[in-house]
């Protein structure tokens, strides 16, 4: 979908930080090893790890955008709302019970027994849920992988280009960047990137979905109207959903297969496809503000 006719309309964006600030899945691998390692689960290191590299790379029929049913260890597959089908994990098709069908996934608060995943981390985790290992270890090993993505040699790449698309977006009212991270390491990593400054609000610790709807609503309790309003994520689920639900325009920013991009006004890949919609979004917002003889880009001002 081209988006020229509502990009002059947009007022706040909403940005993801991991996977949609900058993009690396080389973290996975060592994830789910640290996760497995010195367990019980540990035989099944490279199958785990396996799966995970296939699903990212859209040769396995599991993909993002699916659902894990903990109480089967099976994977559900959602449709327009509703679970139509069940998959083990190696893609065998499995009876879809009639509970399973059942259950909803167009709510912000799920069932307790469905996760969903949508990304690199997703993925680990789930498989950390899978192989039931205590929550103590899947802590533990999410931690440690994210420390050593801010130090060498594991440094993750960022783009420039992006940033600074993202410091020349003037003219909307707010950027925000919300992620489920921890506060230490969200930070860790914006002051990495060096991109903390550029942005009008910043929350670590989410709690995406419910997080990120939460926020929405405060924002059309202040006047924003749903339209004006864009998430961008690489997680729908998480990221995406919420926004689409309440009426405002979605994003998705993945180079992974995902079972629901036609959800989402936008589908993109790369960040430099991000970075040209920044600039887009500039463009069109200055000369809105041009034509009605107005700086947006002065309105609603607010410290954070």
């Amino acid at each position: 979908m081209e988006p020229e006719h509502w990009l002059s309309d947009l007022r706040v964006v909403i940005f993801d930080m991991d996977g949609t600030l900058y993009q690396d899945h080389t973290f996975m691998e060592r994830y789910i090893r640290y996760l497995l390692e010195k367990t019980a689960a540990e035989p099944h290191t490279e199958e785990a790890v396996s799966l995970g590299m296939a699903i990212l790379a859209g040769s396995h029929p599991v993909q993002c955008g699916h659902f894990y049913h903990a109480a089967d260890d099976a994977v559900l597959v959602r449709e327009a709302g509703r679970f139509v089908r069940a998959l083990s994990w190696d893609g065998t098709e499995l009876a879809l019970r009639d509970d399973m069908a059942a259950l909803t996934a167009d709510e912000a608060a799920l069932p307790e027994q469905l996760v969903p995943f949508g990304d690199p981390w997703g993925i680990a985790a789930v498989l950390g849920l899978r192989y039931k290992l205590p929550e103590e270890k899947r802590l533990e090993a999410f931690r440690r992988v994210r420390e050593e993505m801010v130090r060498e040699p594991y440094l993750f790449p960022t783009s420039r280009g992006l940033f600074e698309a993202l410091a020349a977006l003037t003219a909307i009212e707010k950027k925000v960047v919300m992620t489920n991270t921890y506060l230490e390491s969200g930070l860790a990593f914006l002051h990495h990137m060096e991109i903390h400054h550029l942005f009008d609000e910043v929350y670590c610790g989410a709690e995406k979905p419910e997080g990120i709807a939460r926020y929405i609503t405060v924002l059309l309790a202040q006047g924003y109207k749903p339209e004006e309003i864009l998430s961008v994520g690489d997680n729908g689920w998480n990221d995406l959903e919420p926004v689409r639900r309440l009426g405002g325009r979605t994003c998705l920013i993945s180079p992974y297969a995902s079972a629901e991009s036609s959800r989402w006004d936008l589908r993109f890949t790369k960040l430099d496809e991000l970075e040209r919609l920044l600039r887009r979004i500039q463009q069109a917002t200055t000369r809105r503000a041009a034509e009605y003889g107005q700086d947006r880009a002065d309105q609603h001002l607010q410290e954070i």
